[in-house]
């Protein structure tokens, strides 16, 4: 996984309807880790703990949160590419699909539907496409603070 994927993967794990314990998601990170010795896998599990503890603490702070995305640069110069970061979350928040009612359908529409029209989406010079992935921090927080509000469970 690349930082912009595992970024929108953890984000997701982050925002979930339930908690995951490290172990559920570290292995998904790293489905078939190649580490050169115990001491660089520490070092790697490490750092995606760490990446998660910051996206949590983020989350929970209105205005704060910001993905990881990746840019790219065409004939049109350069510009934000949100896919693979809503790649990653899509990904993860697959994990939760028993957990929807219709009420979390409702309320998560416009949230969620961003983030999966995006993760469909390739990067636009558009200004449309800009704004679509500037409202990205905003979608992942409403997600975060309803689960948080309905306890973590489906309302």
């Amino acid at each position: 996984m690349g930082l912009s994927h595992a970024h929108g993967f953890l984000t997701a794990i982050a925002s979930g309807p339930e908690a995951l314990e490290p172990s559920e998601w570290l292995r998904l990170m790293f489905d078939e880790p190649v580490f050169d010795s115990g001491e660089e896998a520490a070092e790697m599990l490490g750092l995606a703990l760490r990446l998660y503890r910051e996206i949590e603490t983020s989350l929970n702070e209105h205005g704060r949160y910001r993905p990881v995305l990746e840019y790219v640069r065409d004939a049109a110069g350069t510009h934000v590419d949100a896919n693979v970061w809503c790649r990653g979350f899509v990904a993860a928040f697959a994990l939760f699909s028993e957990r929807w009612t219709r009420q979390s359908r409702l309320v998560l529409e416009e949230p969620l539907g961003l983030i999966f029209r995006l993760a469909q989406m390739h990067a636009r010079a558009s200004a449309e496409y800009a704004r679509q992935c500037d409202a990205l921090p905003l979608a992942a927080e409403a997600v975060h603070r309803y689960w948080r509000a309905s306890g973590g469970e489906a309302a």
